[in-house]
């Protein structure tokens, strides 16, 4: 008689999560890389649509208590956040808080199928009281730093 282990697992997905070593090809690096180069004006395009980001701090312990909970088993688990939607007009006008930057902003139309709002369905994560801990604009000046320097 062959007995079957009964496989535990958990699917994670991750929505809009940033912070150092992300690369170049994300809305927020590029942003700090048009901010380093002094671009004025800053054009940006669909500075209507919504984003929701989440620092990769709280992915990590998002994910961590993804892991290791057993109401997760079988699950698929948005890694994310839901409370800070921002347009990124927005976002932009925090990054140029957090570096000192000014520069006039330029709207342009929103790249052609470019989602309006992006915002990850967090219910799950919530059932586990998760609480992100790291607010925008700590995120972005940690972001920021780690991009300054490298």
């Amino acid at each position: 008689m062959c007995q079957h282990a009964i496989k535990k697992y958990t699917i994670v997905r991750y929505h809009n999560i940033y912070g150092p070593r992300m690369g170049n090809e994300h809305v927020i690096p590029q942003f700090i890389e048009r901010i380093k180069k002094k671009e004025n004006p800053f054009k940006i395009y669909g500075g209507t649509n919504t984003r929701a980001f989440c620092y990769i701090e709280d992915a990590v312990r998002a994910t961590q208590l993804a892991m290791t909970s057993e109401e997760t088993n079988g699950q698929i688990i948005n890694i994310g956040r839901s409370d800070s939607v921002i347009p990124i007009t927005n976002l932009a006008t925090e990054l140029f808080k957090v570096t000192g930057y000014k520069a006039e902003i330029k709207q342009e139309p929103a790249p052609k199928g470019a989602a309006q709002r992006r915002c990850p369905d967090t219910t799950f994560l919530d059932k586990l009281n998760f609480v992100p801990k790291v607010k925008l604009q700590e995120g972005l000046a940690k972001t920021y730093e780690w991009y300054k320097n490298h």
